[in-house]
């Protein structure tokens, strides 16, 4: 592990839910994924993609993103090739792009942002469980002093 890694990884440990500016290596990540990745990044590059359009900034912590996840309305639907008896549920990539503002578009919902709103979700919700779990130990331990 790098330097630049270890350090990224303390400051993320000591600023829980909050993110962590990466993108010191950026010009390298770039290069990386022209020689790695060759055909994602030329039709990235020929597309021209820039990321959704959105007036809501990206959000700031977990916390915000446990927040927008619960307003964000979820649907069932079925897809017209698909048997009628086979359902999907989940958000419109609209909403999710309107809510997030995170991918290049708003027609799909790129795995990676999926899976990055679903973890910071979870840790959103860890931190609240530890912290109920604390207060409930400590009012146990207040009742069995009574």
């Amino acid at each position: 592990m790098t330097e630049a890694m270890k350090a990224s990884t303390e400051r993320a440990q000591d600023a829980p839910g909050q993110w962590v500016d990466t993108g010191q290596g950026r010009a390298r990540a770039r290069l990386a994924a022209r020689t790695r990745h060759p055909l994602a990044w030329l039709n990235s590059a020929l597309s021209r993609r820039r990321g959704v359009n959105t007036d809501r900034p990206v959000p700031t912590g977990a916390d915000d993103v446990l927040q927008r996840l619960a307003e964000m309305p979820l649907s069932v639907w079925t897809y017209g090739f698909d048997h009628p008896s086979v359902r999907h549920m989940g958000p419109m990539a609209q909403d999710f792009a309107a809510a997030f503002g995170l991918g290049s578009t708003d027609r799909r919902i790129a795995v990676a942002d999926a899976n990055g709103v679903c973890m910071a979700a979870i840790q959103a919700l860890y931190r609240r469980l530890v912290e109920l779990e604390t207060e409930v130990a400590q009012l146990r331990s207040a009742r069995e002093e009574l």
